[in-house]
């Protein structure tokens, strides 16, 4: 899931006066390169899969509309439609109420941790969520069971030589172990854990939804909508996704055809 900035060929207004209107307003964001970037228009909040990457749910808000605020909606929308097990958002969407709604659907989201400042991790345990050992070394994962993430010592595992050995945290010889319950911070605590091969791969399948932001963009009329109010500019989106769709089903349909 994503946002993308669309400019609207609105009369432009002071912020407040737009915003009691509910139609175009001022929106800014920072582009890769940490540009800040100013536009009048809307906002369109897309659900994307992956694999196809074609939109199964999109909204349309004014572009001052925070995106972590409209998340829960598209989330709900795609999870009625298929059967979706991870929602990958970038860390703009690191609100704890994004978590809940992808549980909610009891899917995983899969978003990096925006610290927001935070100077040092929580006590015992590093910033993405791995518990420390006595000795301050980071535990290594050791997989999941259902909710449950699995810790073992750093050492018994041969990550680190600790001066103490296993020892001192645990007299059997696979090394202390700790378990912690995902439920318990569904913000911090991730399945499968944060850093991790397979999270890494789940995140870089967020890619899919930039791709298709752009071909609404560049190939379809998605950032050229000349209507005014929210409702036409919504309709006119939506028609847009239509043609994306229609598009990759007669393709798909030719292709069969080909083979036959």
């Amino acid at each position: 899931m994503d946002s993308a900035a669309l400019r609207a060929y609105e009369k432009k207004q002071p912020k407040r006066k737009s915003a009691r209107t509910g139609n175009a307003n001022w929106g800014a964001k920072f582009d890769s390169f940490g540009n800040k970037i100013t536009w009048f228009g809307y906002k369109i909040h897309l659900a994307v899969d992956t694999k196809s990457e074609l939109p199964i749910a999109l909204e349309v808000t004014p572009a001052h509309v925070n995106d972590g605020e409209m998340a829960p909606s598209p989330i709900e929308k795609a999870a009625s439609r298929t059967s979706t097990r991870f929602f990958v958002l970038d860390a703009g969407y690191d609100q704890m109420k994004v978590y809940e709604a992808a549980r909610n659907v009891n899917a995983q989201a899969i978003i990096p941790l925006n610290l927001r400042g935070e100077k040092e991790p929580p006590a015992d345990m590093t910033s993405n969520g791995t518990p420390c050992c006595s000795m301050g070394y980071a535990m290594t994962y050791w997989g999941t069971d259902g909710d449950m993430l699995k810790f073992r010592c750093p050492h018994a595992t041969g990550k680190v030589d600790c001066p103490l050995g296993m020892a001192a945290c645990s007299s059997s010889n696979y090394g202390m172990v700790v378990k912690v319950n995902a439920k318990d911070d569904l913000r911090r605590y991730s399945v499968p854990h944060r850093d991790t091969k397979r999270w890494k791969e789940l995140y870089n399948e967020r890619t899919s939804v930039e791709r298709c932001n752009s071909r609404l963009k560049t190939y379809l009329t998605a950032d050229a909508a000349h209507v005014r109010s929210i409702q036409k500019f919504t309709t006119h989106q939506y028609l847009n996704a239509i043609v994306l769709l229609a598009s990759a089903f007669a393709v798909a349909h030719h292709s069969e055809r080909a083979a036959a």
